[in-house]
């Protein structure tokens, strides 16, 4: 066998998954190589994915660098996914972890840009995506946390970021450490019909209590007010934008909690 020092450095990068209980559900991750500007995929490597010491199976990469597995959770509840590389001869990469989150689909959920948490900052900038992975994300704005920890007594969260799949570990972490309501992170397609999609893939997927959202850009306010959901904007986002005329400003964070809520 080669040695380790011959190898490329992978990346692997596991997905968060939302599930109902008793159905199935794809767990998902990508193998990269790890590059300056570029990240190639690997195919023909095998992963192996795990949940609570167990193994749920190994699968191969295909040619986008892309594995996935079945997998249905039994009850309500936050689970833990590892994903690793099984020994390889080229690629050599860091164990990987992700979420299943298992709702109750009578519950209602709200869909949260990560950025509409963030303060302005305090120069007019370009819309830059979420710094790379390693990167340190900006403090949630004073009332954020305390908002939704308020709205989740009442309704599921759902986070989402519009950047670089590599910063999906950062965002979590992110989530977890300033103790944000638990929900997955989802990564939203580029253009401003990111968010679009990605309510239409949840409904597609069963998901029809999805109640509206928590926005930071005129694009994400339209997807929701197109599709008949609540689009709140926090005191956070930028008056140089022009939000639909049925999105709601909120003036401060309790208004901004009283109407994800209700």
């Amino acid at each position: 066998m080669a040695s380790s020092d011959s190898r490329k450095n992978g990346l692997l990068v596991a997905y968060d998954a939302l599930a109902a209980p008793g159905t199935a559900v794809n767990l998902v991750a990508d193998l990269l190589e790890e590059g300056f500007l570029r990240h190639s995929p690997l195919g023909g490597e095998v992963l192996l994915f795990e949940h609570r010491g167990r193994a749920l199976g190994r699968t191969l990469t295909g040619g986008d660098g892309r594995a996935l597995i079945s997998f249905t959770p039994k009850r309500v509840g936050v689970e833990t996914v590892s994903v690793r590389l099984a020994e390889s001869r080229r690629v050599a990469a860091q164990e990987a972890t992700a979420g299943i989150f298992v709702w109750d689909r009578r519950r209602p959920i709200v869909i949260v840009s990560a950025k509409a948490l963030m303060p302005l900052p305090r120069k007019p900038a370009v819309d830059l995506p979420l710094p790379r992975s390693g990167a340190t994300l900006q403090n949630p704005d004073g009332g954020a946390v305390h908002a939704l920890a308020a709205v989740a007594k009442r309704v599921h969260v759902l986070y989402v970021i519009a950047g670089d799949r590599l910063e999906l570990p950062e965002v979590r972490r992110w989530v977890n450490g300033y103790r944000l309501p638990p929900g997955p992170v989802f990564l939203l397609k580029p253009g401003p019909a990111g968010l679009s999609y990605e309510v239409d893939r949840r409904r597609q997927e069963g998901w029809t209590n999805i109640r509206g959202g928590l926005v930071v850009a005129a694009d994400e306010a339209k997807a929701l007010v197109e599709k008949g959901l609540k689009a709140v904007v926090p005191p956070t986002a930028s008056s140089q934008e022009k939000w639909p005329e049925k999105a709601v400003t909120a003036k401060d964070w309790t208004e901004v909690a009283r109407h994800l809520a209700s």
